[in-house]
């Protein structure tokens, strides 16, 4: 058979990256939670089989009894953690006012010699510098009062809207997998008969291996690092230990970026503050979270994606420019769908 020519594989190439975009942008938040339910049955349906054969169980008390333990289990779960974040926000906003009051006190004072410095080297008149900032900074701090004003209502009505679209999500999440349950089988039977099933489940055999490597992985490390982070802040006394653990190791999941950024200035601070104690144990947390990271990233998801570390950091970067947020997750599983589908 003859090599089809490098322009023809190239347009094969653009049409299918243009069809997965598409199919990214458009189609997959339309069947995202029926995608989820199914994702999750069949991570619970051996467990139901299990219950079903092995302890003769009734078929409807293995499968709904499964279903009723995961749900009381992630609701369970998901109530501690929005409980502690709320008590920690809470505690935040209490205490914003003082925390306001010392910021624009050290601001006012670096302020100060910062502009008594310039003044002084420029042989201008003492505070003129300074005037001129606090005017500056009067009319911006008035833009953004009037910015804030006029967006107000409408970050509420989006707010109202997405909170609207994620608990209608979650029902019909919910919904699907109570129908699944007993659908699946013929589901299954039913694929297994389409003409349609050797190339896509080629392709769905690929992206299961590498996307599940991927998102496993990236969980893992996510986890990790979050209590990680959490336990370091918590032995330095931070009160939002909790909070600040989490936005961490969600920063630190951006390419390039990583905990460095938030670890290493505030270590530093520490140390030129006298409180060794707090620097070690925040270079400490850094070192930590970096090593859980590079371990398992080169040990699991390299391998288990089959992607250059460089090519895996723009498929990421890609990823997020193009879908925001979950383009952490979206541009790698991209890249692997693109491949399966070339492979065929």
């Amino acid at each position: 058979m003859e090599k089809p020519s490098l322009l023809h594989q190239f347009i094969r190439l653009l049409l299918v990256t243009a069809g997965v975009y598409l199919s990214f942008r458009y189609l997959l938040p339309l069947i995202f939670p029926f995608l989820l339910a199914y994702i999750l049955i069949r991570m619970l349906y051996p467990a139901m089989i299990y219950l079903h054969k092995r302890w003769k169980l009734p078929r409807f008390l293995s499968h709904y009894g499964t279903l009723f333990c995961f749900f009381s289990a992630v609701t369970g779960i998901l109530l501690t953690i929005f409980w502690k974040i709320s008590t920690q926000l809470r505690l935040f906003f209490s205490n914003f006012p003082v925390y306001r009051q010392l910021l624009n006190a050290a601001f006012c004072r670096q302020t100060e010699r910062f502009c008594h410095c310039i003044d002084y080297y420029l042989s201008l008149e003492e505070g003129t510098v300074l005037s001129f900032l606090e005017e500056q900074l009067c009319s911006f701090e008035q833009n953004g009062r009037n910015m804030i004003t006029s967006k107000a209502g409408k970050a509420l009505v989006n707010c109202i809207s997405g909170s609207f679209q994620f608990f209608a999500m979650l029902l019909i999440l919910i919904i699907s997998m109570l129908l699944l349950v007993k659908e699946i089988e013929p589901l299954h039977e039913t694929y297994r008969n389409s003409s349609f099933f050797t190339p896509i489940h080629s392709v769905l055999v690929r992206l299961k291996e590498s996307g599940l490597t991927y998102l496993k992985t990236e969980g893992i490390i996510l986890l990790i690092n979050w209590l990680a982070c959490s336990l370091g802040l918590f032995l330095i006394h931070n009160p939002y230990f909790f909070l600040l653990g989490m936005g961490i190791a969600v920063f630190d999941a951006f390419p390039v970026l990583g905990s460095g950024f938030i670890f290493i200035p505030w270590a530093i601070i520490e140390f030129f503050s006298r409180d060794y104690y707090s620097a070690a144990i925040l270079i400490t947390t850094y070192l930590v979270t970096l090593f859980v990271r590079e371990f398992l990233e080169a040990k699991l998801l390299g391998k288990g994606m089959g992607l250059n570390p460089f090519f895996m950091i723009a498929a990421i970067f890609i990823g997020i420019e193009l879908f925001g947020v979950t383009g952490i997750f979206l541009g790698p599983l991209a890249i692997v769908l693109i491949q399966a589908i070339l492979a065929l």
